[in-house]
This record gives structure tokens, sequence and C-alpha cells, in this order.
């Protein structure tokens, strides 16, 4: 069983994309910021990472930056899920690494598609 790394200050969110994933039959960790994120990332090695922008301790474009300067993350692809997809976040997120950039706007079935095409 896969295991994705979500990372998202919204609790709502974090269970949404917990409850989508784990019926798509994967195994979910969770952050509620970009420092634990990289913790995570460093000591799980998920096959993927989905990352928010906006949050506090560390946003997500410097987590990214992070995980993407460490040999043992850097091979792990990094989704972007955030309600701001376009603006300077962004462009930093994909700049430092982000994989895709996806609208917290999409249906959950479409995430699973897009998870699918990264970890197959």
């Amino acid at each position: 069983m896969e295991t994705i790394l979500c990372v998202d200050d919204e609790p709502t969110q974090l269970m949404l994309l917990r409850l989508a994933l784990v019926r798509a039959g994967y195994r979910v960790l969770e952050a509620s910021n970009g420092q634990k994120g990289v913790e995570l990332a460093v000591e799980h090695k998920p096959a993927l990472i989905i990352m928010d922008l906006m949050m506090p301790v560390m946003d997500g474009a410097t987590a990214i930056w992070h995980l993407k300067q460490n040999d043992a993350t850097k091979h792990i692809p990094i989704l972007v899920l955030s309600a701001y997809t376009k603006g300077d976040q962004a462009k930093r997120a994909l700049n430092v690494g982000a994989a895709e950039l996806v609208s917290k706007s999409l249906i959950l079935t479409d995430l699973i598609d897009r998870v699918k095409t990264y970890i197959q």
C-alpha cells in the first residue's frame, strides 16, 4: 500500500483528503504545517506529497524547497493543492520543484485520478 503525505493547516481539508485517499486504497500521513510535513517526509518517504501553500510555521513553497534539497526526499513528486494557483506563491512552488498546481475547488475524484498518474 503506497503512502501519501497530506500537508494542510485546515483540518477539514485534511479530513476530506484522508477519506478520499483511504477509500482509493492509500495510506495517509497528515501534517498541519510545512515544517512538520518536511519532518514526516524525511522519516516516512511517501510515494507522493500533497501540499498546501499558505500555512503557519513554514509555507508550502519553502517546505518544497527543503524537500527538493534533501537527497532522501528530492525524488518524491509534490502536488500543490491550494486555493492560490496563480500568483507569487504558486510560481515559487513550481520554481522550487512542485510537479503540479491543483485548485482546491477540484472534485476529489479528479484529484485521485491525478494522484494515480504520479504513483503508477
